[in-house]
């Protein structure tokens, strides 16, 4: 009994001194807990851009998530992952927090979760401009961003979306601006599309094409694939050729047609005869009203 009340003893006193690592383990258990469950794999459409440019109002539009949405800066200030469906595919969409445009290691860990989203995550990147600068951030700002994250954008399916149409229309906007932001296009060889989330004008289209861009690109890779050559060395594919001009119609059996005529296979106008066999007789079947049965009580 010393000897176990020694043992118990130590043991507790162990544990004590160990208490705060303990804690902080616990600590780092419940943050895990909370961090949004991503699959690196499936098909994802992942948003970027400055704060306040209608991320989370686009996600909220194409997934039944309800992301905060305020008419401040940071509102997001980490990855939410929705789902939507598209070609009765289930794709994963993620809203990334706002980045701004400075050097890397003045970067927060607020914005570090979107650059390593980009970095890591095979996906179709949809880039927010807000031509109407009710973010807070001019074009130029905004441009400025996109070239300082570009390569971030490598191997992956681009789309520039000038969103908030419906507070400065694309048509009106600034000569200037607009040869800056298709400018942006142009260099990076990606899709420009314009969108409102209060309209919802070309919400929609955004999300079809950058899910049709993503499809194309992982059927390419896998058509590129190592894989498909051995598949393929394996098909024969052949091609026949007329032997003569005769023309050949298709040929019916005197013995089809006479049990289609009698109704054995098929009616005339080849729909099946259903069998009537353990029913009553009906007025459709022929049957006389004496041969009829009387099913009231």
């Amino acid at each position: 009994k010393c000897l176990k009340r020694a043992a118990l003893g130590r043991m507790c006193t162990v544990l004590k001194r160990q208490k705060a690592s303990l804690a902080y383990l616990e600590e780092v258990r419940k943050h895990l807990s909370r961090l949004p469950a991503l699959d690196p794999n499936t098909r994802t459409l992942l948003m970027c851009g400055l704060p306040n440019v209608g991320k989370s109002s686009f996600m909220n539009k194409i997934t039944r998530g309800n992301v905060d949405v305020q008419p401040y800066a940071f509102t997001t200030k980490s990855l939410f992952v929705g789902h939507c469906d598209y070609k009765y595919l289930r794709w994963q969409v993620i809203d990334t927090p706002g980045i701004l445009d400075h050097s890397l290691e003045e970067r927060n860990t607020i914005e570090m979760q979107a650059i390593i989203a980009l970095a890591h995550l095979t996906c179709s990147v949809l880039y927010f401009c807000d031509p109407s600068e009710q973010c807070g951030y001019t074009v130029e700002q905004q441009c400025s961003l996109f070239r300082s994250i570009k390569p971030l954008f490598a191997n992956k399916q681009l789309i520039i979306v000038v969103n908030k149409v419906d507070q400065q229309p694309w048509e009106t906007l600034d000569p200037e601006k607009k040869e800056m932001i298709e400018g942006l296009a142009k260099d990076a060889n990606c899709s420009l599309m314009t969108m409102s989330n209060i309209s919802e004008h070309g919400v929609s289209e955004v999300k079809n094409t950058a899910c049709e861009k993503l499809l194309a690109s992982r059927v390419d890779a896998r058509v590129s694939g190592k894989k498909v050559e051995g598949v393929m060395n394996r098909l024969q594919v052949f091609h026949p050729t007329p032997r003569d001009n005769v023309e050949r119609e298709a040929y019916i059996p005197d013995s089809v047609k006479e049990a289609m005529a009698q109704g054995k296979i098929g009616s005339a106008d080849h729909r099946p005869k259903r069998s009537r066999t353990g029913y009553a007789p009906t007025v459709e079947d022929g049957a006389g009203d004496d041969e009829m049965v009387d099913t009231e009580y």
